[in-house]
């Protein structure tokens, strides 16, 4: 996988550029817990269901509630 920089003739598009950034700290955080001897489908599981409670949670948010408001119970 590498960042793609966009030319003179195509839009910058800042999703694009954030979609990788996310993607390879995310690639970086499986490498880790792989070799801290957890399995590829567990982590991937897991992974997915955290996704959707954020999600989930970013949707039950409103809009001038801080950011730290919605991490699960017991994270700082």
């Amino acid at each position: 996988m590498t960042e793609k920089h966009p030319t003179q003739d195509e839009p910058y598009d800042p999703l694009t550029i954030n979609r990788f950034k996310i993607e390879a700290a995310m690639l970086d955080l499986i490498d880790q817990l792989q070799r801290q001897g957890l399995d590829k489908l567990e982590i991937a599981l897991a992974l997915a269901d955290a996704a959707e409670d954020y999600v989930m949670r970013l949707a039950s948010t409103t809009p001038d509630e801080p950011e730290d408001d919605i991490r699960p119970h017991g994270y700082q």
